[in-house]
């Protein structure tokens, strides 16, 4: 009986543009470290210069400014207010308080987004730690009323520049036509 064996090629090097497919594998690990790059960074790698670049054994970690600030912000908002004493009286003063230590972000972000205005990562650490500040004041004032305003503000923040930056840039936002999509495939 004739056994039918295949000779492999003898293996040449690959051209130094071409991938090895072996390497591009992702494993869970792999999987594991773009959750967490997500969850602290939340910017493309293009956009790290939004983000605070921490350095430790050759390794970087990138947080973002603005959440950072916010995050520390609202530790230390917490801190100053217990360990202070503040009286958080009249009620409604201080969450007005809190509402104009939140709209710094708010200001800042928009101003970046509908405008050619750039800000720094100096300033969205900033205005994300006064932001952080507010949080902090809303959250000690136990108040469910105060919170859901205080939440319905952001997303009406928010939606406010979806628009207004729609509005100014529609042709990032709007679909191509047919005739522009045949237009692209030829």
């Amino acid at each position: 009986m004739d056994v039918l064996t295949l000779e492999t090629e003898p293996k040449t090097k690959k051209p130094e543009d071409e991938k090895d497919y072996e390497s591009l594998q992702w494993s869970r690990g792999d999987e594991l470290k773009e959750v967490v790059h997500t969850l602290i960074s939340h910017h493309p790698p293009s956009q790290y210069g939004h983000c605070l670049r921490v350095s430790f054994r050759g390794r970087s970690i990138y947080f973002c400014s603005r959440c950072t600030g916010l995050y520390g912000g609202l530790g230390v908002g917490v801190l100053a207010i217990a360990l202070l004493g503040i009286a958080l009286e009249p009620s409604w003063l201080w969450f007005l308080i809190a509402l104009a230590l939140g709209f710094t972000t708010v200001v800042d972000w928009m101003t970046q987004r509908i405008s050619p205005r750039k800000t720094t990562n100096h300033i969205r650490f900033v205005t994300g730690a006064t932001s952080g500040i507010g949080l902090a004041i809303v959250f000690l004032l136990a108040n469910l009323v105060y919170m859901l305003l205080t939440l319905g503000v952001m997303v009406f923040s928010v939606g406010i520049v979806s628009i207004l930056e729609n509005k100014l840039n529609p042709t990032k936002s709007e679909p191509l036509s047919i005739d522009e999509t045949l237009e692209d495939e030829e």
